[in-house]
């Protein structure tokens, strides 16, 4: 069934929301905005943080960092929010830093870790791992033409039509955007894309209890 329709309904992204019926994009557009914006503040704390500390940015040369930082960063995320074509790229850059700079961190903690045998700091490394993994895979569905039309809002790649008793969901491990029917859904059921199941054993399990 996925198999069949796979084809048609490939986007990667989040689960849709009712909300936006005919914008299959906009509800993971809105989530992406949003750590468009956590990141960028999250990149301009550490540059500070960093530059301060080499001692490249004092007095009115941090102000000044600060205020250009925070211009470009607010005007990047509002471009984003609002579909402007000169803000996707942009937006892509602070996703990827982040998940660099995450990535970073997790590696420099994780060396601390196992070199002083303190393993407690192993929580952030798991930390700031999830976090650079989120932002890198925010920033690599960027390049999957259904997300770029959808951004652009070119609705000539972005008519998906559903048969009867069909619904989009995301696959719950690589989150390319099926058409499903749920009441059919089984165990045999797997990803086209990732060869993972689209129900969870758990949720099987419940269902056959009851």
């Amino acid at each position: 069934m996925a198999q069949e329709r796979a084809d048609e309904m490939v986007l990667a992204g989040t689960a849709p929301n009712t909300s936006y019926p005919g914008d299959p994009i906009a509800h993971i557009h809105r989530g992406t905005s949003f750590i468009v914006l956590v990141d960028g503040a999250i990149i301009i704390y550490l540059l500070m943080t960093t530059f301060t500390a080499m001692g490249w940015l004092n007095g009115n040369a941090g102000t000044a960092f600060l205020g250009v930082s925070v211009f470009l960063g607010l005007i990047t995320y509002s471009g984003y929010r609002n579909r402007k074509a000169w803000a996707y790229w942009p937006a892509v850059l602070i996703l990827a830093l982040a998940s660099a700079m995450f990535g970073f961190l997790a590696f420099l903690n994780l060396m601390q870790a196992l070199l002083s045998g303190y393993l407690s700091g192993l929580l952030f490394v798991f930390l700031m791992g999830w976090a650079a993994l989120g932002s890198g895979r925010r920033a690599l569905f960027h390049w999957h033409p259904g997300y770029r039309a959808g951004y652009h809002q070119d609705h000539s790649m972005m008519s998906f039509n559903l048969e009867d008793g069909e619904m989009l969901a995301a696959c719950p491990s690589c989150l390319a955007v099926l058409a499903i029917r749920p009441m059919m859904l089984g165990r045999a059921d797997r990803c086209p894309h990732c060869g993972s199941g689209l129900v969870s054993d758990t949720l099987l399990s419940r269902h056959e209890e009851e």
